[in-house]
């Protein structure tokens, strides 16, 4: 036994070219881990000595991936929250929560979705879990985010994306 990691393999999702060739599409999950975290609570002594808190909170989402090998990515999901009662800021809270995948047998053209709506998926419950705590510990009552499609996210963000090729092409043309 040793203490250190096996590296990802970037041949195949067990390490051999041979057994993921025989296989459909594949994909394993290395780890995952929090890469950022913030919390900031500003008004914490005003909000733990006063009744009625009852602010809006707004969330942002996104999601972003890195090749790190050949069949290898990081996925980084990033969620933001901020809660605002009467125009003051109460909190805001942000992770950038990360997962390590390997990809076997997936068309290239695949890879995009795949790492951007099923690794996002998976990734998702723990952010969530790390955002409803850490709200719960500064005070307020956990943040518990709804459920994310990230499949309706991803078309957003490519018609979003080919709308704005579509504005951008007059314009580079002139």
């Amino acid at each position: 036994m040793t203490d250190t990691p096996d590296p990802l393999p970037t041949d195949g999702a067990n390490g051999s070219a041979e057994e993921s060739s025989e296989n459909g599409p594949f994909i394993h999950a290395h780890a995952q881990y929090i890469k950022d975290l913030s919390f900031e609570n500003p008004l914490a002594i005003e909000v733990v000595t006063s009744e009625g808190i009852d602010p809006q909170v707004n969330l942002n989402c996104s999601v972003d991936f890195t090749q790190l090998g050949e069949t290898a990515y990081e996925v980084v999901l990033s969620m933001e929250g901020r809660a605002v009662q009467d125009e003051k800021t109460l909190f805001l809270v942000a992770v950038d929560y990360a997962g390590m995948f390997t990809l076997a047998n997936v068309p290239q053209e695949h890879i995009d979705p795949i790492l951007k709506i099923h690794c996002a998926t998976l990734l998702f419950p723990f952010a969530r879990a790390i955002i409803a705590n850490v709200t719960r510990e500064g005070g307020y009552p956990p943040l518990l985010i709804d459920i994310i499609d990230f499949s309706q996210l991803y078309q957003g963000s490519k018609t979003a994306g080919e709308a704005g090729e579509a504005d951008q092409a007059p314009d580079a043309q002139a």
